[in-house]
């Protein structure tokens, strides 16, 4: 997927870099000007900002202005001595800064992180609105988060919003338990990669067919499936996990495998089963 840089009018991939230039007109029938660009992107959120309140003082974090050197300090220094109104930006600005004049927090499109199929999802939503939120009233000054979401009746979107850190935690811990994922278990992700689609699978396969009767009756491996990003550099992407309680019986079996035409990447207790 290629994302839209109105600024430079390019389409980008996030993952590999590759970029190329926008195109102005349609594919299959060349009409011109009817492409629609849609998203929540920090350009889209500067641009309707501006629209609602011209004269406003934007700031933007993200990756096409934090690409030099001391980026990141020379933008936190300049909205921190008020030469700008508003600092708009990615979950990079979501911690680490201490604004004390800043009285209003935004959130926008937290939903999307809730989609990723990751048993860490919630966490990471329920985690990052805490602090996003906490960049509001640090001072004396009150402070107020407004948080837009699709999804109003989502019980993690609820928990966040009320800070309720008790209850998140005993609905996180019981689903966790029953479906068998940390802290109850040790994970083991198997990522495997290759130029050539056929052989990341196949590598991922015999790795799998080859463990699968040698782990202890106290471990679980799930089938090969390709990796969330399926294909990143060129590269094609297939992955495997494997739960057990106990990792020190797995650890000798990782090092003795057959060796495989794919390059294999072993993450013990991976911070996420999907990227």
């Amino acid at each position: 997927g290629l994302t839209f840089h109105k600024e430079h009018h390019f389409l980008k991939c996030h993952l590999c870099g590759y970029q190329r230039p926008s195109p102005r007109q349609c594919a299959s029938c060349n009409a011109i000007d009817t492409l629609e660009f849609k998203g929540f992107g920090t350009e889209h959120v500067e641009r309707s900002l501006h629209a609602i309140f011209p004269q406003i003082r934007t700031l933007r974090m993200d990756r096409d202005t934090t690409g030099k050197k001391n980026s990141h300090e020379d933008l936190f220094k300049q909205f921190r001595s008020h030469k700008a109104d508003v600092l708009i930006g990615t979950q990079m600005i979501a911690k680490g800064f201490h604004f004390p004049s800043v009285t209003l927090v935004g959130v926008l499109n937290l939903d999307a992180s809730l989609s990723i199929p990751d048993f860490r999802s919630g966490e990471s939503v329920f985690q990052l609105f805490t602090q996003v939120a906490g960049r509001a009233g640090r001072s004396e000054l009150p402070g107020e988060v407004i948080l837009q979401t699709f999804l109003p009746e989502h019980p993690i979107i609820n928990l966040a919003v009320s800070q309720d850190f008790n209850a998140f935690y005993e609905t996180e811990i019981q689903e966790r338990k029953l479906f068998g994922y940390p802290p109850f278990v040790h994970l083991v992700k198997c990522l495997f990669s290759d130029p050539k689609l056929e052989i990341a699978r196949q590598a991922a396969e015999d790795t799998y067919q080859h463990l699968q009767p040698r782990l202890p009756t106290h471990a679980q491996i799930l089938p090969p499936m390709p990796a969330g990003y399926p294909k990143i550099k060129d590269l094609y992407r297939f992955q495997f996990l494997i739960k057990t309680d106990k990792i020190e019986p797995i650890l000798p079996l990782l090092g003795d495998l057959p060796p495989i035409s794919a390059s294999m990447k072993i993450d013990v207790d991976p911070t996420s089963t999907f990227f």
